[in-house]
């Protein structure tokens, strides 16, 4: 049978290219989406794919969708969770607030994911979860523009370490870090961004789809050595 898939924020970018490389491979995915977009549905569509919608930072609301989910007769053999949000958070300035959506975007929204779909893996003996965290995330390229953002995804690869504790040995639980990644959010980079993207070892941006290779590489049972770790996709920007 194949394996069941599903993609928390999989409308776009990296979690829409994870979508289509899954299916490719033969995955049965299941897609979801904050909104019930046209991206989503133009995705679920392609693929022949079901898709939810819910609020991801909403622990109830995602509880239903995983319900539904189960309902319709899907149990989810990998999480890949995607989802996330930066917002500037100047470290000197500006209300704090904004860290707290930020910490609520990126953090526990994959936790609600977590918390839902880690009970119907261990009922069935076993399973993969991804989380998608960021460089900003990493001590020596945490961002001063974007404090909030960077400390949520510190926060992130933690709560990871735990769930991989928490979880093992049935569930596997690591994180990817990417660098920067040629989704519409590039639209927004400034020239000061676009020369770091310039400066890490490779000289360019990543590719949603190189992304989605490691997410799919880390769900798939040639990873079942590997948990409790992020690993950089950053074209060598951490090694400088």
């Amino acid at each position: 049978m194949p394996r069941t898939v599903l993609i928390a924020g999989s409308s776009r970018g990296i979690g829409a290219a994870a979508a289509r490389l899954e299916a490719a491979n033969g995955s049965q995915v299941i897609l979801h989406g904050r909104t019930e977009s046209d991206g989503l549905k133009k995705l679920s569509a392609d693929l022949g794919a079901p898709a939810f919608a819910c609020d991801g930072q909403d622990a109830a609301a995602v509880q239903a969708m995983i319900d539904e989910v189960k309902n319709q007769g899907y149990i989810p053999d990998a999480l890949i969770c995607t989802l996330g949000a930066v917002q500037a958070t100047d470290a000197m300035a500006g209300d704090t607030d904004v860290w707290l959506d930020e910490y609520r975007a990126n953090v526990l929204a994959p936790v609600n994911f977590i918390r839902a779909v880690a009970p119907l893996m261990l009922a069935k003996a076993g399973g993969r979860i991804v989380t998608v965290s960021s460089i900003r995330g990493r001590d020596n390229l945490a961002s001063p523009e974007v404090t909030g953002y960077s400390a949520a995804k510190a926060a992130l690869e933690n709560v990871t370490v735990s769930f991989a504790k928490a979880l093992a040995p049935s569930i596997t639980v690591n994180s990817v870090a990417p660098g920067f990644v040629m989704t519409d959010m590039a639209e927004t980079w400034s020239d000061e961004v676009r020369k770091e993207v310039r400066a890490n070892l490779l000289g360019r941006a990543g590719e949603p789809e190189e992304i989605a290779a490691l997410l799919s590489f880390l769900v798939s049972d040639s990873a079942s050595f590997i948990t409790g770790q992020t690993i950089l996709a950053d074209g060598g920007l951490d090694a400088r």
